[in-house]
């Protein structure tokens, strides 16, 4: 009786963990997809609206998204506010902090982080260019891993239910 909740409840884990795996691979893509949206439209905003990186971000800090909007808020808040601290360092702090629990890849935390490093050019066409040249790497990204985000997700449950199964074999 013993041996068989045993085994129950390691299976249990097992496909709860992959579960969990799975579920982060498609907050991934969302997150991807976000990314995508928030530089098109500050791409848009530097191109067409004419307004400055604060600005834009006190624009932003009204997205649907939460962790996102407080983010746009904080760097706002402290570019605007404190007599204009240097924009770079900031974005680069408060993006830190925002995407550091998110399920990014290093490289793409990288992307989005240093792009105020890269945003110094004084005319608005460099600016946009910039911010188009991470957009564009974001889509990719966001295509890329939505085709494989169904596989992935139905392989990584197999995998945990397998290797649940064996560990209860050896265990038990």
């Amino acid at each position: 009786m013993y041996k068989a909740v045993g085994f129950f409840c390691i299976l249990a884990g097992c496909a709860g963990w992959g579960h969990s795996l799975a579920g982060q691979e498609k907050e991934r893509v969302r997150h991807l997809m976000m990314l995508s949206r928030i530089l098109s439209r500050m791409r848009s905003e530097i191109s067409y609206g004419k307004h400055t990186m604060p600005e834009i971000c006190l624009l932003l800090a009204e997205l649907d998204d939460k962790c996102y909007a407080s983010c746009f808020g904080r760097i706002y808040e402290r570019t605007a506010g404190e007599g204009g601290t240097d924009f770079p360092k900031v974005w680069e702090e408060e993006f830190g902090k925002c995407l550091a629990p998110l399920p990014l890849r290093e490289e793409e935390r990288r992307t989005m982080t240093e792009l105020a490093k890269s945003l110094r050019f004084r005319e608005e066409n460099g600016q946009a260019g910039r911010v188009g040249q991470a957009e564009v790497f974001f889509e990719d990204r966001y295509r890329q891993a939505g085709e494989m985000v169904g596989n992935r997700s139905k392989m990584i449950h197999s995998v945990s239910i397998l290797t649940g199964l064996l560990l209860a074999i050896l265990l038990l």
